[in-house]
């Protein structure tokens, strides 16, 4: 099966099968291995020891919504080890 690079997916579940869904996601965390399943292929995320973690909640009257955001990086980010170059402002202050 060919390898993809996105997934998305949207339903209507009840609480209990968003609870299942919830705690699978956890599990797959927590096994460092996410395997999202479709026809077109899988996409398959290797979660590192340290994950950036967002969470939002909002109630908007006739609307509420908690958004999960969870990233990692594969590979380390490589950083400068020069400072960066500041100009200061010349003339009168």
């Amino acid at each position: 099966m060919k390898s993809k690079t996105k997934f998305s997916h949207d339903s209507l579940l009840d609480r209990q099968a968003t609870q299942a869904l919830l705690v699978t996601l956890a599990n797959a965390i927590e096994n460092g291995e996410l395997t999202f399943q479709e026809s077109e292929g899988d996409l398959v995320l290797t979660p590192q020891q340290l994950l950036q973690v967002s969470l939002r909640a909002s109630d908007e009257g006739d609307k509420q919504e908690v958004e999960i955001k969870i990233k990692w990086r594969t590979k380390e980010k490589e950083l400068s080890d020069t400072p960066p170059t500041i100009k200061p402002k010349t003339g009168k202050r």
